[in-house]
């Protein structure tokens, strides 16, 4: 990810910020973040360029050297930051004004994921959905290695303080307003874990700044789950769980774990999720029918156009004005349905293709 400064103005720029439990790099490599655990949080801020021929859901990995920026994610800017210089950059995003501007998403990544890959992950939701707040990434160290998936669970689990730490660090900021959490697959496990780790300390609203709450795909025994949700108790707004019963991922992890089921595979119409989304204020949005075109089935939020649209109207707390809107927007964003399946036939034709 070394910057290239020189690209067109034509194309999109996302800054991430990241907070991240990653050790800097080595001598021979002092600009990258590895794989280790640091024993502080480490900061960065980077600038992401996406490609004028971005297709929405994927990420154009650079393919040529130089890359292309016509057809390839570019980081043009990268600074490390220490903890104050990464709290200015969101009082300075605050202060700019305009949509969403006291407002900040926490992006959690999931296993087997490297650092690249999670900033530009992050990068391609804040452009896909318009977001236009302050998007900080968590990034944990996983190995970015599929048969590491015990060694990526102990780093995750390593990792809950240093991530109530940074919320908190966050929430103390006046020019804050809402907090937004979106996690994906383990990293629902981290998120979660230190939500109820922060309601145990006291502090679990965070200066009354958390607002949504977004599981998608996540990796969590269900039975752990409960007991973490005991905890946590009902959150001011429903927690979203996006759950898909096709998830392949999902289905290894279960086997992994003692064929104990994952929270992200049971589906709307299973009777525990209808009473845990009674009993815990949740709103479980059942994805199995849409297709992310990818063949584990394991990043329908981010994937499909359909998705993460919604997901950016549920940001900006948007609801669908019209008739012609209803679908899968309507599932994320009305509060007043807990429990949604959503067909194929409802969403969009170029949605439902995907």
């Amino acid at each position: 990810m070394i910057p290239i400064a020189n690209v067109p103005a034509s194309t999109s720029k996302v800054k991430v910020l990241v907070a991240t439990t990653r050790e800097r790099g080595s001598k021979e490599d002092p600009d990258a973040f590895t794989a280790e655990r640091a024993k502080e949080l480490n900061f960065a801020a980077l600038t992401i360029s996406i490609p004028t021929q971005h297709v929405t859901g994927e990420i154009e990995w650079p393919d040529t050297s130089p890359p292309d920026p016509r057809r390839h994610f570019i980081t043009t800017k990268r600074d490390f930051l220490d903890a104050n210089g990464f709290l200015d950059q969101i009082k300075a995003r605050a202060r700019q004004g305009g949509p969403e501007a006291n407002d900040v998403l926490v992006f959690v990544h999931g296993y087997n994921t490297l650092y690249e890959e999670a900033v530009y992950w992050l990068a391609q939701i804040v452009h896909d959905s318009g977001f236009q707040g302050t998007a900080i990434l968590f990034a944990w160290p996983s190995r970015g290695k599929a048969p590491l998936y015990l060694a990526d669970r102990e780093a995750s689990t390593y990792s809950r303080d240093y991530f109530e730490q940074a919320l908190l660090k966050v929430s103390k900021l006046p020019e804050v307003k809402e907090i937004n959490i979106l996690a994906h697959s383990m990293g629902n496990w981290l998120a979660v874990e230190s939500l109820r780790q922060a309601k145990m300390n006291g502090h679990g609203d965070f200066n009354g700044k958390l607002a949504d709450v977004i599981l998608a795909s996540p990796d969590l025994d269900v039975n752990v789950f409960r007991t973490q949700l005991d905890v946590i108790g009902k959150l001011p707004r429903p927690m979203t769980v996006l759950v898909s019963g096709d998830d392949k991922a999902l289905a290894l992890s279960t086997m992994l774990a003692g064929d104990v089921d994952r929270a992200g595979r049971v589906t709307a119409d299973d009777a525990r999720a209808i009473a845990a989304a009674e009993r815990y204020n949740l709103k479980v949005v059942d994805l199995t029918a849409v297709d992310d075109g990818n063949g584990n089935h394991h990043s329908k939020y981010s994937k499909s156009s359909a998705v993460i649209d919604a997901i950016g109207k549920k940001l900006k707390g948007q609801t669908p004005a019209t008739q012609t809107q209803v679908g899968l927007v309507t599932a994320v964003t009305n509060a007043g349905d807990s429990l949604l399946k959503v067909p194929a036939a409802i969403l969009p034709p170029a949605a439902a293709a995907e």
